[in-house]
């Protein structure tokens, strides 16, 4: 069990430790040994903040040399410190220990020093990039203690991206049982012998037979969200077995997948996003309006461009990292509106992917201030936070958004709220169609520069302290005054 104390006091000496500026005044003898005693400070704070390990290893000494097969590796404490203090301190050790912690299970045979990644492959490969990449530095298996590199886990032959016909049929039938599939809204052909899979209600397929797309939204689904089975011991703990990687089924094994809606259903509990993230092809993801709960990962998937989260129960967001490279650049749309999400903006929004386009995270209890990485966001159209708990001054980053065209960040609760003036960039935002700004503390006037924006339809500024003159400039907004807003509020004192 995680103690606070303790956890507090190796953090505190874990960062002082890791800082980049600390290794600016060490000469190359030093380097090594302040290294290692930096990553064995924080491997106690990992251990004193996290629970611990669970992590099953299986020798058979059948095998010619030495084989070892490691269960439940995975720790998501873990793997968010490790991660975090890998991208934030540029520490190659770190980067180590969160490869292991975030994505999980693999088999080692120490005879030819060979790893097969079996639960998250496509993880391990962006791990191994990136620390090839960015620190020139190949990954070593510290967490279990290892005395080896690990191989490269992104050729074809390390990692199982292969599927047939057969494998897909029985994903589908696992996802079918596991969510009530005798009591969908439509199940036409499901389960019929004489069909193919492809011709069952919601499912199509490319030339070779193999699932493209799953359309099962609003179809009374029910149960556990189906990422795949597998074997687990009385314990409810994963068990490997010679036929792991062909006992598991479900969403995880349709590896040509590129869209997936299983939105306005009745699918509960948390989502095990890691092997998910082998679906490479994957861009379009919607599960709103469910009963899922825990934590969000908005990077589920290397190649994903459209996500989907809104209308649930999630309690947390992962923070995007950078270690995904392809995920962190290829997202566009991300909604996590409408859940219980309840942590700081900051770090939410630390890496937020520089291509976004929309980004919506309403009606939740976000807290803190907005980062300043927000500042450099040049393809972002809409930016809604609204009914949340943030606080301090709004940012003057709107001078970067060239193409925003809705800005929402009103009804912040809990008697906090946006304060100080409205920054002079917010005015010379052209593209704005929608801009609210109220339930805050803003004071100040509204500046003559209003008249900048042609194409204004919502203007919100109410329940604000802000001077009650209004710029005779806010009739030039489209040509023809307030008259030519679909909403226009002018209650702002």
């Amino acid at each position: 069990m995680c103690n606070r104390l303790q956890c507090e006091d190796w953090s505190t000496t874990c960062q002082n430790y890791t800082t980049p500026l600390s290794w600016l005044t060490l000469s190359y003898g030093e380097a090594p040994a302040l290294k290692a005693r930096a990553i064995s400070v924080c491997n106690k704070a990992a251990s004193s903040c996290c629970e611990a390990d669970h992590v099953e290893i299986v020798r058979n000494t059948q095998l010619q040399g030495r084989t070892e097969e490691t269960v439940g590796l995975y720790n998501e404490c873990k793997c968010d410190f490790w991660s975090s203090l890998c991208e934030d301190s540029r520490q190659i050790g770190a980067c180590d220990y969160a490869a292991e912690y975030c994505c999980g299970d693999y088999r080692y045979f120490e005879g030819d020093a060979t790893f097969i990644y079996l639960n998250s492959p496509q993880c391990y490969c962006d791990f191994y990039n990136y620390a090839e990449n960015e620190l020139g530095y190949s990954l070593k298996p510290r967490a279990l203690n290892i005395n080896e590199e690990f191989t490269n886990p992104c050729g074809p032959f390390k990692i199982h991206w292969s599927s047939t016909y057969s494998d897909e049929r029985e994903s589908l039938e696992a996802i079918y049982n596991a969510t009530n599939g005798h009591n969908w809204t439509n199940n036409d052909g499901w389960r019929n012998e004489t069909l193919g899979h492809c011709q069952w209600y919601g499912i199509s397929c490319n030339a070779d037979s193999l699932v493209t797309d799953i359309d099962l939204r609003d179809n009374n689904l029910a149960g556990r969200f189906p990422v795949y089975t597998r074997y687990v011991n009385s314990n409810g703990n994963p068990v490997l077995v010679n036929e792991w990687q062909q006992s598991k089924y479900g969403l995880a094994n349709l590896y040509k997948l590129q869209t997936l809606n299983l939105a306005e259903n009745k699918l509960t509990g948390m989502i095990e996003y890691r092997p998910l993230y082998n679906l490479r092809h994957l861009s379009y993801w919607n599960v709103a309006g469910n009963q899922l709960s825990g934590v969000l990962d908005a990077q589920v998937a290397p190649s994903l461009k459209y996500a989907d989260f809104s209308n649930n129960g999630f309690t947390s967001m992962r923070r995007f990292v950078q270690y995904k490279v392809s995920s962190l650049q290829s997202l566009r749309f991300c909604d996590s509106s409408n859940n219980a999400i309840q942590q700081d903006a900051a770090e939410i929004l630390e890496n937020i992917p520089p291509n976004i386009e929309h980004f919506l995270a309403s009606s939740n209890q976000i807290y803190g201030k907005l980062p300043a990485s927000l500042d450099n966001l040049p393809k972002l159209r809409q930016l809604n936070i609204s009914s949340n708990a943030l606080s301090g001054d709004l940012p003057g980053f709107m001078e970067s958004f060239a193409t925003l065209q809705e800005l929402d960040v009103s009804n912040q609760k809990n008697d906090v709220g946006f304060t100080g003036p409205i920054s002079d960039n917010v005015w010379r935002s052209l593209s704005l169609q929608i801009l609210n700004l109220a339930d805050n503390r803003l004071t100040g006037t509204v500046p003559s520069l209003v008249g900048n924006l042609a194409v204004l339809e919502v203007f919100d500024v109410s329940n604000n302290f802000l001077d009650s003159s209004l710029p005779s400039e806010l009739g030039m907004i489209g040509g023809g005054g307030e008259e030519t807003l679909s909403y226009f509020c002018c209650s702002i004192s």
